[in-house]
């Protein structure tokens, strides 16, 4: 009898956490909303809506399974099937006759606040690995450093992803050549696409500011408008808030 990887033991419980992770801040994100935006005479999401739209979310999230990419790092797995829950999730909002453009909006929102919930990528992980570079680094810059090289070791690290790191004058440019969450929205059409362009390529705008004071992030190219490269740029806006 082979021996249980460690790895294999793991993934169900990532895939747990995950979903578990998405269904807090699914219910955090529509209990304030309307169900039109911004139109409350449309009303807002109930609780029994809310269950619902969960119950369905986790039907979905069986049917795309044969499509997802069964990597064996543990950082791409985990980026991966969060890609595939925000699907689901969508999918589910659709279904309930949420006009999809609001729905991916609603996305991204819940994407934003299972970040806010966690303090970071990983519960406990990452705010300890938070710690750590602020204790290793000295001013924003070699700060804003070594948080985008710890995120090239975990979670964004080979093989799911491909990336160049380098830094002209005061940006640190950060090249990704391919993504794993991008491998996994590119088997659908492109209004899965639409919903990843709108939820997963907008997140590190949000990101640069909470990751350091004055921090700021820039892109002319993305993977999921067809282009060869997500060529992100990270600075320090050194102006002081108007």
């Amino acid at each position: 009898m082979r021996p249980i990887k460690l790895k294999t033991l793991v993934k169900p419980i990532i895939r747990r956490a995950i979903w578990n992770a998405k269904k807090k801040a699914v219910s955090q994100t529509l209990t304030p909303r309307c169900r039109k935006d911004g139109l409350p005479e449309f009303g807002r999401f109930t609780p029994a809506e809310i269950k619902r739209i969960l119950l369905q979310a986790k039907s979905n999230i069986q049917e795309l399974m044969p499509y997802f990419i069964d990597l064996d790092n543990i950082g791409n797995y985990m980026n991966e099937y969060g890609g595939l829950v925000d699907l689901a999730v969508y999918r589910a909002l659709v279904k309930e006759r949420i006009e999809p453009t609001y729905a991916m909006n609603l996305v991204g929102d819940m994407i934003w606040q299972t970040r806010m919930n966690a303090n970071g990528l990983v519960p406990i992980y990452d705010p300890i690995r938070l710690k750590l570079a602020e204790l290793r680094t000295k001013g924003p810059v070699a700060f804003l450093e070594r948080r985008l090289r710890d995120g090239l070791k975990f979670p964004y690290s080979e093989p799911g992803y491909k990336a160049e790191l380098y830094k002209d004058k005061d940006v640190y440019c950060m090249d990704f050549y391919s993504c794993a969450v991008h491998d996994f929205y590119k088997q659908f059409g492109e209004e899965e696409m639409k919903l990843f362009r709108r939820s997963w390529c907008t997140f590190d705008y949000s990101v640069a500011e909470i990751l350091v004071e004055g921090g700021k992030y820039q892109r002319e190219h993305t993977l999921s408008d067809g282009d060869e490269v997500c060529d992100m740029r990270w600075f320090i806006d050194k102006q002081p808030p108007v």
